[in-house]
């Protein structure tokens, strides 16, 4: 609301508070507004600004943050994610409107979905790989897509022992694609750590970019597969540098984000 009066901006205005998957939700919601006519443009996005970062953090085993101040998602040393400050805002409008308006588009989000876990996992705080698996199948679905036509996900990827094997089996689960290497797995987390609140946006921003330049992001800090992820990580492959998106392939894009609490987004972008 405090944006909506410094710009003056009539249309919706309103918080969205789903923990570390608030900002793709925001993304989720504004869409569906601009699809009922409620707006003309929406802006979507999410901010963890954090001073109390900059001293750092007292490990503690069992908990989410790395032993050693590194996140890296789906390796086999991983040992838990990072915190990080930040802000990302995305400008939606629907297709023919951005024509009409001569803008630029850098991506079209042609489906979206968000679910929660309920009760059926082992505790408030713990994800859910059903969940996460319907929450993709959805958004693929309403996007006329198959898990065969994604070259790239940006994942929720934070590095800890239970995320990252449970969303994994959620994607694979929800692709069923069984050619190997076919799809990159890549998480902004690697890079900039975790942005709690903004997390999902700033994923959003970095797989629009990748599907507008043709470009797939590096996962860092990679060495090989987390055991519990299995060792053959079919359909996916990690990208340790930026590498060109595959000759003759449609560049379609996914992002995930999960919230503590149970709160799952997924946007396809293309």
């Amino acid at each position: 609301t405090k944006v909506a009066y410094h710009l003056g901006l009539t249309g919706p205005a309103f918080s969205a508070q789903t923990a570390c998957s608030s900002s793709l939700v925001a993304v989720h919601l504004a869409a569906g507004l601009l699809r009922q006519g409620e707006a003309d443009v929406m802006l979507a996005g999410g901010v963890l600004i954090d001073p109390g970062l900059t001293g750092g953090y007292r490990y503690r085993p069992q908990h989410i943050f790395s032993a050693d101040g590194d996140c890296r998602p789906f390796s086999d040393d991983a040992t838990g994610t990072v915190g990080a400050s930040g802000v990302g805002v995305v400008v939606l409008k629907t297709l023919r409107q951005a024509r009409r308006d001569g803008d630029t588009v850098y991506a079209l989000i042609t489906g979206s979905a968000i679910n929660n876990d309920g009760a059926q996992k082992m505790s408030y705080t713990a994800p859910s790989l059903a969940g996460q698996r319907e929450v993709i199948r959805t958004a693929l679905s309403r996007a006329g897509r198959t898990g065969a036509d994604l070259g790239y996900v940006e994942a929720h990827g934070t590095g800890t022992r239970l995320g990252d094997p449970i969303e994994v089996g959620a994607l694979r689960q929800a692709f069923d694609v069984t050619e190997s290497g076919r799809c990159a797995l890549s998480s902004v987390k690697s890079q900039l750590g975790h942005l709690g609140a903004a997390a999902g946006v700033v994923g959003l921003v970095r797989a629009v970019l990748a599907v507008h330049h043709a470009t797939l992001p590096p996962n860092l800090n990679f060495r090989a597969f987390n055991p519990e992820i299995g060792p053959d990580p079919t359909p996916f492959h990690i990208p340790t540098e930026a590498t060109p998106w595959p000759g003759g392939r449609q560049r379609v894009a996914a992002v995930s984000s999960f919230g503590i609490g149970g709160t799952n987004a997924h946007v396809i972008v293309e």
